[in-house]
């Protein structure tokens, strides 16, 4: 994701990163699309004892590693971030960093997971990243767990800007981020490195004097 957070990839692409047009004329800007999923009613919910197998394989599998940096979380060291996170609500911004279960309530199963990096408390600064599990890609789950974020970040917590990152490799999440209002800001080049290569990354901002309803 990913911790840091980062966008996560739902698309196959090759290594090798090909020069890119990093006019803005390459990312217009859109309207909002923040709009419920209809047949999407996800919740995101904090990471428990439960969930720590699954996300444990998850993280392991190679099409998540595709585009984003992963490092091994043992047990024992996802065990030791649950019993350091504070009590309370996400409101109270009292931890650093979040772990999040994406969730069809519809149909009870986990989808993927998401993390949350507050860059800032004093500047109300937020980093979002997400992974969705192979088996449920395409099916508008990204999509509705970002809106979700983005939704309780501004209207339950201080926050007023988030920002995410994606691989020029991967076209999906970019337009994920797109289709949630996100702005294109920049490109990072040679930003992380994944699978032992340097990978240019697009950068891009959510603020919340430009979000809906604000």
């Amino acid at each position: 994701m990913t911790y840091p957070a980062y966008v996560k990839g739902v698309s196959k692409a090759q290594w090798s990163i090909n020069p890119v047009d990093t006019s803005m004329s390459e990312f217009p800007q859109r309207e909002f699309d923040v709009a419920p999923q209809p047949d999407k009613h996800i919740r995101l919910v904090p990471l428990t004892e439960e969930w720590i197998d699954q996300l444990i394989q998850w993280r392991s599998r190679p099409e998540a590693q595709q585009h984003q940096p992963i490092t091994t979380l043992s047990r024992e060291r996802l065990h030791q971030y649950l019993q350091s996170r504070s009590p309370g609500e996400l409101a109270n911004l009292a931890d650093h960093d979040y772990i999040f279960i994406i969730e069809d309530d519809n149909r009870d199963v986990g989808v993927g997971w998401m993390t949350l990096e507050i860059l800032s408390r004093q500047h109300s600064l937020a980093r979002i990243g997400y992974t969705i599990a192979r088996e449920y890609w395409g099916q508008g789950y990204a999509t509705a767990a970002v809106q979700a974020i983005a939704r309780r970040l501004f209207t339950d917590t201080p926050i007023e800007r988030i920002e995410a990152d994606c691989s020029v490799s991967n076209p999906a999440s970019r337009r994920v981020l797109e289709k949630c209002g996100f702005r294109y800001v920049g490109l990072k080049r040679y930003y992380l490195v994944i699978q032992g290569r340097r990978v240019d990354h697009y950068y891009f901002e959510l603020c919340k004097d430009d979000y809906p309803g604000h």
